[in-house]
């Protein structure tokens, strides 16, 4: 359980009663319920109590029964607290209040409870032998021994922390907003880990901007066939973001719908990364991300944005994503379906005043377009990019694009520099011609002969295991996009890419796999779980957020710590983490085969 103290001069002080710090103002919070013992072993007492909405903290005090004498005080950000050394047969009791700045709740109390005594449990117990093995993590990072964002994260987000250490906040309704809905969750300020109890669809009824950062939505944690969004935009306007396991339709159906509605999309921050994602059906661009420092997309599918939708006011459109940014990653994605900007690399004219802080070197590696309609990689004025181990493969829509890029130098009326780029091991179906670029605005420049740098803030090298261009292919349609449980939405459109055909025309005059409204396709699938698949994934008797399968499995039940690194041998990772990393070991073990771990240098 997380342990939270007031640390002084590097020594930790457990206060007394009369020390005890009390808010200035009056009762005004609601109060934590139902407070309970829930463990009474050996010398210790563990209890847990059901929080409020907005509490930042809270006190826990334990007193004897007897005569209320404070026994120790406790702030805690967690909704649980160990008592220990406590005498054996003498009758404890907890009491709890909610804290939020200066503002506070009443205290709260257990029911009486008599230490047991005996033997203690070891409060850190060794985890099965074994445990770390079975996490798979890639051998690659274990030589690396860094602290990634989560194993497998890699790129110029790589060492984005998250919510790291943070609460836990558990999504328990498909609602749009209101307790327990993922908007509430992502309203809230501080670290977080935000895990899902339900399966389904969380439609929205209006844009979603995520403004606070500090969180990692860990869309692994759903149940059954897991997490889709959809019916509006999903922004990220934050700092420090970790997304992953999510999917993302937004679909032409949606309340205040427009021109610039993409399925997600984000810009002017740093510290982002996006890992194996499902983005669809948008009204502009599926997936844009410009503009933001330490950045990573990875393994995400950005597939069939509509194209003659009845929304769009300009007509056709169709569009994967706007790309760019400063050491940022856009590796091993699945661009298909899509008419234009596969992707569309970024230009000067879209930063506002953030060129010189934005925008830099940029790595477009190991990703696959398919069945690109106008379009393939284009623009990128005046910029940095590595072009590597791309797999381009023309479908029925395609019409014939002979290159890897189509280089601009010139964008709304305004003129810049050809891009510089250094290319290595792209292929394309149809062959290339020269070089494999095409210079739009007439003229040409040298390539690069060695790759530019990608640097967590410009300093800290990055990693990405790189993949020939046809591995790369296998990779991708294999492990993309949501793919611990894929949906039939991916599950069509890597067929499509593996088999080099369609599923079906749109219906307002898109063809051959470009589609005009998610209605062409089926629209969306069903998102569910069975009542004993979700009541297995979510028991948790000490309410620490590692559940108790998993628990029973990789340590003494109840013993795991989530703040504590029991499981992973080289001290890396949480308990927790390695909890979220083995939902998913697999997918992640999978897709680093056949590849070579090396610095983005």
């Amino acid at each position: 359980m997380k342990r939270i103290i007031i640390i002084m001069a590097g020594a930790a002080l457990l206060l007394p009663a009369c020390q005890e710090h009390e808010p200035e103002t009056g009762l005004v919070m609601p109060a934590p319920e139902n407070v309970r013992c829930t463990a009474n072993a050996g010398n210790s007492l563990t209890f847990v109590w059901d929080g409020t909405a907005d509490a930042e903290q809270y006190t826990a005090r334990l007193v004897t029964t007897e005569d209320d004498k404070t026994v120790e005080v406790k702030y805690v950000t967690e909704t649980t607290a160990v008592f220990n050394e406590l005498e054996a047969g003498v009758s404890y009791t907890c009491k709890v209040r909610a804290v939020a700045g200066k503002e506070y709740s009443e205290f709260v109390s257990s029911e009486p409870v008599t230490a047991e005594g005996g033997e203690s449990e070891d409060p850190d117990p060794d985890p099965v032998e074994g445990a770390y093995e079975a996490m798979m993590i890639p051998a690659a990072e274990d030589e690396h021994k860094e602290v990634l964002a989560f194993p497998g994260a890699e790129g110029g987000g790589m060492y984005v922390t998250g919510g790291r250490g943070g609460r836990i906040i558990h999504v328990t309704t498909l609602d749009d907003s209101g307790e327990g809905s993922l908007r509430a969750a992502l309203n809230e300020s501080g670290p977080r880990v935000i895990v899902f109890d339900v399966a389904g669809i969380i439609r929205l009824e209006s844009r979603l901007n995520i403004t606070e950062g500090d969180v990692t939505i860990a869309g692994q944690t759903a149940p059954g066939t897991g997490i889709c969004i959809a019916d509006n935009t999903v922004e990220v306007s934050a700092d420090n973001v970790i997304i992953r396991f999510v999917r993302f339709r937004l679909g032409d159906r949606g309340n205040g719908l427009d021109d610039g509605s993409d399925a997600i999309w984000g810009r002017y921050h740093s510290d982002i990364i996006l890992d194996h994602c499902s983005m669809s059906w948008s009204i502009d661009e599926c997936a844009s991300f410009y503009a933001n420092r330490n950045f990573t997309m990875q393994w995400c599918i950005i597939s069939e944005a509509l194209r003659n939708t009845t929304v769009h006011s300009k007509g056709a459109h169709g569009y994967g994503g706007l790309w760019g940014g400063r050491n940022a990653s856009f590796h091993h994605n699945l661009l298909a379906h899509n008419d234009s900007r596969n992707a569309r690399i970024d230009h000067p004219g879209i930063y506002d005043n953030k060129v010189a802080t934005h925008r830099g070197n940029v790595d477009f590696r190991n990703n696959v377009i398919y069945n690109w309609g106008n379009e393939v990689t284009y623009g990128g004025e005046d910029g940095h990019f590595n072009i590597v181990g791309n797999y381009y493969k023309a479908g029925p829509a395609s019409v014939s694009r002979r290159y890897y890029v189509h280089a601009y130098r010139e964008s709304n009326g305004e003129a810049y520099a050809y891009p510089e780029l250094y290319l290595e091991d792209n292929f394309n179906s149809l062959g290339v011609t020269g070089t494999g670029v095409v210079y739009k605005n007439g003229g040409s420049t040298e390539l690069e002969t060695v790759p530019f740098p990608i640097r967590y803030n410009d300093s800290r090298s990055c990693y990405t295991t790189t993949h020939s261009a046809q591995n790369a292919f296998t990779s991708v349609t294999e492990y993309a996009g949501a793919s611990l449980v894929r949906d039939a939405v991916d599950v069509r459109v890597t067929d499509n890419a593996v088999n080099g055909d369609y599923y079906r025309d749109g219906s307002n005059g898109s063809t051959k796999g470009m589609i005009d409204s998610q209605e062409d396709v089926g629209g969306w699938p069903e998102y569910s779980a069975s009542e004993e698949n979700e009541a297995n994934d979510k028991a948790d008797s000490d309410n620490d957020g590692i559940p108790d399968w998993f628990e029973a499995q990789f340590g003494t039940d109840g013993g795991l710590d989530p703040d504590g690194k029991t499981i992973d041998i080289y001290g890396r990772y949480t308990d927790f983490e390695m909890y979220l990393h083995y939902l998913v070991r697999d997918v992640v073990a999978g897709q680093a085969e056949g590849g070579s771990y090396t610095a983005l240098e």
